[in-house]
């Protein structure tokens, strides 16, 4: 992944021009360690580190080689899945998540149990004005998901992306 000195996504910007021009679809999954100041905080910086560090190798040995893995911030992750479709987005999502809670991390021998959620957007139901614009509504199904309890998927919904009106 790259990422532009005003701080955008390029792996993005340019996948979503690639999925346009060849008539596929392009997911985007925005995940966040749940509770993850907690492991900070009981074990330390370092080994907080270390467990962000094996988050990011399970996700990248989950993912296929033309997919794209990488920090967002903190223990936020974004994921680029080329030529997938919203049916199969879910799906892979799901497998992801999965892969980071099937085992307890360990991190100077300290055997850590970890989930993520995950939030959805696929580029075959949303037509956004930016790849930011875009990244920002998986971050809105993100939140969707740590709404709904954690260690779980939502995919992107004009509700979901949408803040209601105030009144």
């Amino acid at each position: 992944m790259r990422w532009n000195a005003d701080m955008t996504f390029s792996g993005s910007t340019n996948e979503l021009s690639r999925s346009g021009r060849e008539k596929s679809f392009t997911v985007v999954l925005m995940a966040d360690l749940d509770h993850f100041k907690k492991v900070n905080d009981m074990y330390g910086h370092l080994v907080g580190d270390d467990v962000l560090r094996e988050v990011a190798r399970r996700l990248l040995v989950s993912v296929r080689p033309y997919d794209l893995v990488g920090r967002f911030g903190g223990e936020e992750f974004l994921v680029v899945l080329n030529n997938c479709d919203a049916d199969s987005a879910m799906d892979r999502a799901e497998e992801l998540r999965q892969a980071i809670a099937a085992a307890p991390i360990t991190a100077a021998s300290n055997s850590i149990s970890v989930t993520m959620s995950f939030g959805v957007i696929a580029s075959q139901y949303w037509n956004p004005a930016s790849p930011d614009e875009f990244v920002r509504r998986a971050d809105a199904a993100l939140y969707a998901a740590k709404d709904a309890g954690r260690n779980c998927c939502r995919m992107a919904t004009v509700a979901s992306c949408n803040p209601p009106e105030k009144s």
